[in-house]
């Protein structure tokens, strides 16, 4: 289990987040949702160390996040990390130098299954290839948890239904945590166990998607309650 307790971060003095806590269960797909701008990528940062904040406690089965223990959280951001003059064959060996526990054979199936054009360098491919590559490198780390910081972000329909089967396969590990930044909602229907709602620095709302369908609401259904509810 993934814990962010009392996260506060502020740039300069415009404060993000204040005094956040949020849980992202076990073997669950946690959908983190908001407008631009409400610290979902920053919260993603903050737990990969990545960023100074204000304070904040970051634990891994209730122990921190340490140099130690965060090779076990896989964070792939919505821009290439990886060699832009090298295919994605070479990339991905390279992947499997850095990290220990890279699988290689199942990148291959990943490769086939979301049709990846793997001799064009990365700077040849289509901001849809290059999200296929981001999630295959995340995918197979083998981590624990996976962090997937807006992965629909510019790409097209036909590849965001690529990416939510690649998530509903069995490229997940059992018992993977994946937490989901999106300002994309009308996708998290059919990939989203659990919702966690930002606003103006805050959790405004926290629900499941069992919460939504005992109420005979979708996802997007159940946000507009809240949201409706809630500016009341």
């Amino acid at each position: 289990m993934l814990e962010v307790n009392n996260l506060t971060k502020k740039y300069g003095r415009r404060l993000v987040l204040d005094d956040v806590s949020m849980t992202f269960e076990r073997g669950k797909i946690t959908c983190l949702l908001g407008l631009n701008g409400v610290g979902k990528s920053t919260t993603m940062k903050a737990i990969m160390q990545m960023i100074p904040v204000k304070s904040g406690e970051f634990l891994l089965d209730g122990e921190p996040i340490t140099s130690k223990n965060i090779d076990r959280i896989a964070y792939v951001p919505d821009l290439p990390i990886y060699n832009m003059g090298l295919t994605c064959d070479q990339n991905l060996q390279i992947a499997a130098e850095l990290y220990d526990d890279f699988n290689l054979e199942k990148a291959e199936r990943l490769i086939e299954f979301l049709k990846l054009p793997r001799k064009k360098k990365l700077r040849e491919l289509s901001k849809g290839n290059l999200a296929r590559f981001n999630l295959i490198v995340g995918l197979c780390q083998n981590a624990d948890v996976v962090l997937l910081d807006e992965p629909f972000s510019g790409i097209d329909v036909f590849t965001r239904e690529t990416f939510i089967a690649a998530m509903k396969s069995e490229f997940i590990e059992p018992g993977q945590t994946v937490v989901l930044t999106t300002h994309e909602i009308n996708e998290v229907q059919d990939v989203a166990d659990t919702v966690i709602l930002l606003e103006d620095g805050v959790v405004f709302k926290t629900f499941s998607k069992d919460d939504a369908l005992a109420e005979g609401l979708s996802i997007i259904d159940k946000m507009r309650t809240l949201y409706q509810g809630g500016k009341q």
